[in-house]
């Protein structure tokens, strides 16, 4: 199994995108803002993204969105270039045909995830520091598993899948990380994009589970009829997973460092249709070691909304 440890992606490293990097006036000191107006600010403490607030009262003049106690100001969240970094997959940014990125990478990238993607196809392309294209490829999001006979054949109506992953690429400092989501036919929509090096942590084991946490109301009336609020879900797995003895020490110190930072787990590159990838963060970790040379452990990660 392995780990994406992910980068923060701010204004510096993008460097270029068909989203807008606003999509709301700035915030204006001297203005007068009216009830529900909405505002962003581009430099906001203790935040990667540009972020959006609302207007909480009617004439709304010289309060600071940023600091303010949220009398006057609701912070909405990232304005739509910056929803693929904000680490909530619910919050997704679309837009006709295609989304495009262009990332400068802050520190050595060597995995990309994607996930909430409503689209055909993902294409990533490396220039490096002399623009000279190093690395391109386009992935497929047409998911054709349910297909295993001529009727399923004539019956398929099209599915997608919403994630998608790039392994083993050279995103050196200096480098130019271009990202292109197409949908030729439609809207293309995504979730998030998670950047960072990738870590192996061991081997994969049966046993992993897959599940989710379900936010939605359920409940019945007085009379037994049920009562369904639908809301969104959290994807869990629960890795098993084996490695040398004489390597637990690196990795209890990689899960120590991300105890408390979203990052994408997953069982292996070439076990991504069994669904174990998840961007999210652990509950519990357990590494039993063993005098024999092999040691196994659990993995407990729940998966952000």
């Amino acid at each position: 199994m392995k780990v994406i440890e992910p980068v923060s992606v701010t204004d510096a490293e993008i460097l270029a995108s068909n989203i807008s990097p606003t999509g709301h006036a700035l915030w204006d000191a001297a203005a007068t803002y009216a009830n529900a107006a909405r505002v962003c600010k581009l430099a906001v403490p203790g935040r990667a993204y540009r972020t959006v607030y609302e207007s909480q009262v009617a004439g709304n003049i010289g309060k600071d969105p940023a600091i303010d106690d949220a009398t006057n100001w609701l912070e909405i969240g990232a304005t739509d270039r910056f929803l693929p970094f904000d680490r909530k997959i619910a919050s997704q940014v679309g837009r006709a045909t295609s989304i495009t990125y262009s990332i400068s990478p802050p520190s050595l990238i060597t995995g990309i995830a994607f996930f909430g993607i409503d689209a055909q196809s993902i294409r990533v392309q490396i220039y490096d520091a002399n623009a000279a294209l190093v690395y391109d490829l386009t992935k497929s999001l047409v998911d054709t598993t349910e297909i295993i006979d001529w009727f399923s054949f004539f019956t398929w109506s099209g599915d997608y899948d919403t994630e998608a992953m790039f392994i083993g690429i050279p995103g050196y400092i200096g480098h130019q990380i271009d990202i292109t989501i197409s949908a030729p036919t439609g809207t293309a929509s995504l979730g998030q994009i998670v950047l960072g090096k990738v870590h192996n942590l061991g081997g994969t084991q049966d046993g992993t589970a897959l599940g989710i946490d379900d936010y939605s109301a359920k409940d019945r009336d007085s009379f037994g009829d049920a009562i369904l609020i639908e809301r969104p879900f959290a994807q869990t797995v629960n890795f098993q997973f084996y490695l040398p003895t004489k390597d637990a020490r690196r990795v209890f110190r990689i899960l120590s460092r991300l105890r408390a930072m979203p990052s994408v787990y997953f069982a292996g590159a070439d076990m991504v249709d069994y669904g174990a990838t998840v961007f999210g963060f652990f509950q519990d970790f357990d590494i039993l070691l063993s005098a024999s040379g092999t040691t196994y452990a659990t993995l407990q990660i729940e998966g952000l909304v």
